[in-house]
């Protein structure tokens, strides 16, 4: 009999210890990253994916052998080492200092077992089988996010937002819960009447042997399209790039293989040529694979790259589009990178060749004469694109902003003109990835604003005239 107490535990912030660098431990080490713990791993070798998240600053780590004593101060500690006296050590430790510990297929050094976990926004469905199965848990739990409706977020949200009014109106608890049943029972009815065929996975249209190249956006997980969220819940392999939300990994079903394929200024840990090998030597073992990279798959991609290794070789590829940095990043900015009055004309390019260039090709005078200017990983370049801007004739002052890290939570504006935005990106440096946008319609958001407020002056002036 299963008698483990199934609780669902805040570890947002919590020192998370993980043991182990391969590939159990990457699974771990994702779903703890998804629950916005502070992950620490230690292990002497270390997978790519490992290293590549310990790269993009999002776990700490330690590449050295478990030291006794080492999960002290930790809020939980998962073992995943494949040395079996090192789990011992581990579970040992852990128990003499009461820290909750997890040994990876080992029940009997467990204090706490992990579920199956199926989530979508605030609604979390965990499975356990008491450690006995995990398979069996895993596929319970795709049953479960087979029967999902995509409109169950939105109902959720609905009856939290009911909740503290029908406990006012409703003071007996027998009575709300009769009305809490009745609302949801009308709703998943009309949900399930209400279901179309077209939000159903057509298997004819995710084949066997295909590869995706999908665009996830500039960075906001909601800015991926419908079809790149459906074909992710049906992956069997990912390879993803750097700065992919946790929020769309977790749409991966638990069983896929996910492979961290970051690259991050000059910290390529993975080469494109290995990428592509990858691609094709999953695909031909007939796996469902997903190509998840930021923005646009063809623009400043590489995906053109990927599409032409993968057809060469008579693969099966399909591209699902995204949304481009270039355009997404300033629109959710209130930066129109066209507008009538001032910009008629974009030119989008690139600030970092590829240095097996014999020479420069972006012809820098040409793109001088367009209104408005995108560069996409111009930042170590900024010196260089300001000089060549300038001497092709565009003004000094000709305003520009720099935006790292483009619609997610911690994105940083800095704005300016071509003579002084070196020194203001200096001052306010970030290990985000930036996009640099230069013309005239930068400083539209501000213009709107100035006028708001000279409005209300205005009225303010009109009022206080009549008094």
């Amino acid at each position: 009999m299963n008698n483990l107490y199934p609780i669902f535990l805040k570890i947002e912030h919590q020192p998370v210890l993980v043991v182990g660098g391969g590939k159990v431990a990457e699974q771990k080490i994702n779903g703890l990253i998804e629950a916005n713990a502070d992950v620490t791993v230690i292990a002497p070798t270390i997978s790519a994916m490992i290293a590549g998240l310990a790269a993009a600053g999002k776990i700490k780590l330690h590449v050295r052998g478990y030291k006794p004593g080492d999960v002290q101060g930790f809020f939980i500690v998962i073992s995943a080492a494949d040395d079996g006296s090192v789990q011992e050590r581990v579970f040992k430790d852990a128990q003499e200092r009461k820290v909750p510990v997890n040994v990876v297929d080992k029940p009997e050094l467990c204090n706490f077992h992990l579920s199956s976990v199926f989530q979508k926004g605030d609604l979390k469905i965990a499975v356990s089988t008491n450690g006995k199965s995990p398979t069996l848990g895993k596929i319970i739990r795709d049953k479960i996010a087979e029967e999902f409706f995509d409109d169950y977020p939105e109902l959720l949200k609905t009856l939290g937002e009911m909740r503290p009014d029908v406990q006012k109106t409703f003071p007996d608890f027998e009575s709300r819960k009769k009305l809490h049943e009745q609302i949801v029972r009308t709703e998943l009815d009309r949900l399930q009447s209400n279901a179309e065929e077209g939000n159903e996975i057509d298997e004819d249209s995710v084949t066997q042997g295909k590869v995706y190249l999908v665009g996830a956006g500039p960075g906001d997980p909601e800015l991926i399209t419908v079809k790149g969220q459906r074909l992710l819940r049906t992956a069997e392999v990912v390879l993803y790039d750097a700065l992919i939300s946790t929020d769309l990994l977790s749409l991966v079903p638990e069983s896929a293989e996910k492979f961290y394929v970051g690259k991050r200024a000059d910290a390529h840990c993975v080469k494109q040529e290995e990428i592509n090998r990858l691609l094709i030597k999953r695909a031909q073992e007939g796996m469902r694979v997903i190509r998840l990279k930021g923005g646009d798959p063809f623009i400043f991609g590489r995906g053109g790259e990927e599409l032409e290794a993968l057809q060469e070789s008579g693969i099966e590829v399909e591209v699902v589009p995204g949304i481009t940095a270039g355009i997404g990043v300033p629109t959710s900015l209130g930066i129109p990178l066209t507008y009538r009055k001032e910009s008629s004309s974009i030119a989008f390019v690139t600030g970092h060749e590829d240095p097996t260039k014999h020479e420069e090709q972006v012809d820098w005078d040409s793109v001088s004469h367009a209104d408005t200017i995108v560069v996409y990983m111009g930042i170590k370049r900024l010196r260089f694109i300001v000089e060549h801007l300038i001497s092709c004739g565009v003004s000094p002052m000709k305003p520009v902003v720099v935006i790292f890290g483009g619609t997610l939570a911690q994105e940083i504006v800095v704005a300016g003109t071509l003579e002084d935005i070196e020194d203001r990106v200096r001052d306010n440096q970030s290990d985000l990835p930036g996009l640099i946008i230069i013309g005239d319609v930068v400083q539209f958001p501000d213009r709107i604003t100035a006028a708001k407020k000279k409005l209300q002056l205005l009225e303010s002036g009109f009022v206080e005239s009549f008094r």
